[in-house]
């Protein structure tokens, strides 16, 4: 498949306007490629600004999954043989601070410290049985 137009084969997004990011290409595949096309702005213009919000983060998203990422290999590395640990690494990952707090009450305060620390959020001081 060819690239939209104005793109090289070899996906070559030179920008004249930035020595630095000269000579640099990007490989992406030919469905990425087919979108590009379809957007009113040229390829350049339209990653530039696909970067430039990513780079902003204005709902966070980046950001916590930046942090959960963070705490995961934490756990990993300070709990990985722990009790409950896949539980605990799944309910971070599907933003269930109760369960992770249930699952991780019994290990060691230092390492739910951490966990806290690196999600930046305080631990409930207490799950109800609702949350259970």
């Amino acid at each position: 498949m060819s690239g939209p137009p104005n793109v090289t084969n070899a996906h070559d997004l030179t920008s004249s306007s930035s020595s630095r990011l000269e000579g640099r290409s990007i490989n992406l595949p030919p469905r990425h490629w087919n979108w590009l096309a379809e957007q009113s702005r040229s390829a350049n213009a339209t990653l530039r600004l696909l970067v430039e919000e990513a780079s902003r983060d204005r709902d966070g998203r980046y950001r916590m999954a930046r942090a959960k990422e963070v705490c995961y290999l934490f756990m990993r590395d300070m709990a990985g043989d722990r009790p409950h640990f896949e539980e605990a690494v799944r309910a971070l990952f599907a933003n269930d601070a109760f369960k992770l707090r249930e699952l991780t009450a019994h290990w060691p305060a230092h390492i739910q410290e951490g966990i806290g620390a690196t999600m930046d959020f305080q631990w409930p001081t207490r799950v109800t049985e609702e949350h259970l």
